[in-house]
C-alpha cells in the first residue's frame, strides 16, 4: 500500500502555522537541503494512524516527491498533540538506520501465574533497504515459563538476509519477575520461620 502526503513550502512562522491548523515540518535527506515545510494537521493525523514512523511516504514538496520516513515527531508533553515533524529523504536503492518496534505475543506461564513481566527494550535498531521496513518484529512470551527467565534480542525471529541487526544479541527484552506483595510474603515466611527455629 502507498501512502502520500502534500506539503507547502513555510514562509509563516512554526506558532502562526499551528494557528491555522498546520503542522510544522522539515524535510531533508542526504542530497536534498533542509527546508520548511507544512502539512495539514488533519490529514497527517489520518495517515500517521496507518503507517506509524516505519512507512515510506511520498511527500509532495513544491512539484516534486520525496520519499521520506517520519524520522521524528515531537509532541505535546501533557496534551500529546503533534507540534513538529522530521521528513528524513531515503534513497531506496541504499540500506538505512531504523529502529523497529518489539511486539510480544502469546501467553507466558509465569505470568498467568501471578509473575511481573518486564519488557526493558521497546525498540530493536537495524540496517535495511527502506521497502523491507515492517511494523514490528514479534516476540512470543510463552517460553517465560518461570520467574526470573528473560528473552533476549538473540531470541527474536529476524530475517538476516534483510535486516542487519544493531543491537546487542545478548540485550535483554521482557522478563518475568516475582510479583511484589508475592515476594514480601515470602520474605516475611522465611524471617518468621528463621526466628521460631531453636538454635542448635
Amino acid at each position: 500500500m502507498e501512502f502520500s502526503l502534500e506539503a507547502k513550502i513555510r514562509k509563516e512562522t512554526a506558532k502562526e502555522a499551528r494557528a491555522l491548523w498546520l503542522l510544522p515540518a522539515v524535510v531533508y535527506g542526504k542530497d536534498v537541503p533542509s527546508t520548511s515545510i507544512n502539512v495539514n494537521l488533519s490529514e497527517f493525523i489520518k495517515l500517521y494512524r496507518q503507517t506509524g514512523q516505519n512507512h515510506i511516504i511520498t511527500l509532495s514538496v513544491d512539484k516534486k516527491k520525496y520519499p521520506v520516513l517520519v524520522h521524528e515527531a515531537q509532541r505535546h508533553p501533557v496534551k500529546g498533540d503533534f507540534l513538529h515533524l522530521d521528513f528524513y529523504v531515503v534513497n531506496l536503492k541504499e540500506k538505512t538506520h531504523v529502529e523497529i518496534p518489539v511486539k510480544l505475543i502469546g501467553v507466558s506461564k509465569a505470568v498467568a501465574e501471578g509473575g511481573e513481566l518486564h519488557q526493558t527494550l521497546n525498540m530493536i535498531e537495524v540496517k535495511c533497504f527502506p521497502t523491507d521496513i515492517i511494523e514490528s518484529f514479534e516476540l512470543d512470551i510463552s517460553p517465560l515459563e518461570h520467574t526470573g527467565k528473560v528473552l533476549h534480542v538473540s531470541n527474536l525471529t529476524i530475517d538476516t538476509k534483510k535486516f542487519e541487526i544493531l543491537s546487542a544479541l545478548d540485550a535483554a527484552i521482557v522478563s518475568v519477575h516475582a510479583h511484589k506483595e508475592h515476594k514480601t510474603a515470602e520474605t516475611t515466611q522465611e524471617t518468621a520461620t528463621q526466628e521460631t527455629t531453636p538454635a542448635e
